[in-house]
């Protein structure tokens, strides 16, 4: 989830999904299953090869055998497949596309790879698909394995991939520069970063890709950027020639990048305009006279506003790794024990996270606002990834301090919640209970994020924990 991460069992995904399985309409057919959930509507699939697989599964209220569909994959970090299929379920309605969320791939796990093959293996034996229209996507960990899909595999297997609050995965063996990418970005996420690098690397070398950046922190992006993305690969499609060439579609795409062109001239936003021009120039290539066009881009590009708007993200960038670096270390030490006075390092540290927080909340000069909010997420979940790779490690020690110290400087229910499955794996049941009803104060309110963490499983049957548990779905069926 950050800008050095590298997808874990890099030799593992390389291969996924190397050799697809794309049957027939008349073998699909037979393979057809009650299993699926109706047209319209969405349901959990167990993968027939393999019961502990599973998917979030959507198929369009259109969706019928005597046609191919395009198909989008989906893979959060937490792998809670559903979550991005309930978000975007309309929009694929709209677009008439299939959507596929793993509910196995998630962060830190060894099994992304198998993951991967048994969905792609399943919905190609069930479905009825576009072969030149699957397309994958994620969010944070979760683009990274979309992108390592993509781009391991053989060409034109996987058509683009939409990533989230993430850029490239580790992973780049045989990447191909020619995919389509669309990037959706948070202004406040502390990948902003690492996927406006890309962007500045895909310009240069001529590569396609859209990058849109939305008003948020890391999260999936809104289902607007969503439509964005799929009229992007659609628009690609038929540049492609792998969709049927509708003219009205293409002249409302053209017509809205033109809009936001001009918009972006009017508002003096001259990477806005770079990013417009480029997306006219380069996506409807063939399908439109782009005199005007490439005009407009050469003047974008050459432009005094641009090299300044360009050296202000630089500056952007470089403050909130030079913030970065000066607290995490501090963390880090913190969890290895390696300085003597541990309780005032836990203060300074507590300091300067406040500091961080104060700014990113009331600093009156944007540009600081969105540095801080970057920075400061960037360091927790940071802190947060390291606890969890020690936690797997059975480090529980070392994991409780990363947990702890994060759980002191923000009021997310989030550490409080690994510091409960720290206790639960290290036998504690006492206080891995203690840490849950801390979590559910600060506002953990889905009964489904408790039955669905594997190290709570050790609590089943402790009054306590049974009473938390039914408190939070009770309170879920009242709010229904």
């Amino acid at each position: 989830m950050r800008l050095h991460f590298k997808l874990r069992h890099v030799p593992l995904v390389a291969t996924m999904c190397v050799i697809p399985v794309v049957l027939g309409p008349a073998v699909a057919q037979a393979q057809q299953s009650s299993s699926l959930p109706s047209p319209g509507h969405i349901g959990n699939v167990i993968c027939a090869s393999d019961a502990t697989q599973t998917y979030a599964l959507y198929l369009p209220s259109g969706y019928t055998t005597g046609k191919q569909w395009p198909i989008l994959y989906l893979f959060d970090p937490g792998g809670r497949g559903r979550r991005p299929v309930e978000l975007y379920k309309d929009v694929a309605e709209q677009y008439g596309f299939i959507l596929a969320g793993s509910n196995n791939s998630r962060n830190f796990s060894s099994e992304q790879a198998k993951a991967v093959n048994a969905i792609w293996q399943d919905t190609h034996e069930r479905l009825f698909l576009d072969e030149h229209r699957s397309y994958a996507g994620g969010f944070s960990g979760g683009a990274r394995v979309a992108g390592a899909m993509a781009l391991s595999g053989p060409p034109g297997q996987i058509a683009g991939v939409i990533a989230h609050g993430a850029g490239y995965s580790g992973n780049r063996v045989g990447s191909k520069d020619d995919l389509p990418y669309f990037f959706a970005v948070g202004d406040e996420d502390f990948n902003w970063p690492e996927v406006i690098s890309i962007r500045r690397e895909r310009e240069e070398h001529g590569s396609p890709y859209r990058v849109r950046v939305f008003h948020g922190k890391h999260q999936w992006a809104p289902a607007a950027e969503l439509g964005n993305a799929l009229q992007y690969m659609n628009v690609k499609a038929m540049q492609a020639g792998h969709l049927t060439l509708e003219p009205a579609f293409i002249d409302r795409a053209w017509n809205e990048l033109k809009t936001e062109a001009a918009n972006a001239e009017a508002g003096n936003d001259a990477i806005a305009q770079l990013n417009a021009y480029r997306s006219l120039v380069s996506d409807f290539s063939g399908l439109r006279d782009l005199k005007d066009a490439n005009a407009k881009l050469a003047i974008v590009q050459q432009s005094p506003a641009l090299k300044t708007a360009l050296k202000n993200e630089r500056e952007q960038m470089s403050e909130q790794l030079r913030q970065e670096q000066e607290i995490t270390p501090k963390i880090e030490s913190l969890a290895n024990n390696s300085v003597p006075d541990l309780n005032t390092l836990r203060l300074e540290i507590r300091q300067q996270m406040g500091g961080l927080y104060d700014q990113a909340k009331h600093s009156r000069n944007e540009a600081k606002r969105l540095v801080s909010s970057r920075a400061f997420s960037g360091i927790f979940v940071r802190a947060i990834e390291e606890g969890q790779k020690e936690l797997e490690s059975r480090h529980f020690e070392k994991a409780e301090t990363y947990f702890d110290m994060m759980r002191q400087v923000t009021d997310d229910p989030w550490p409080v919640l690994l510091l409960a499955d720290t206790q639960a794996a290290s036998g504690n049941r006492k206080l891995a209970i203690k840490d849950l009803q801390e979590a559910v104060r600060r506002g953990l309110k889905d009964p489904a994020v408790i039955e669905s963490d594997a190290r709570l499983q050790t609590l089943k049957g402790d009054p306590d924990f049974e009473k938390l548990l039914a408190g939070l779905k009770q309170n879920n069926q009242s709010l229904q």
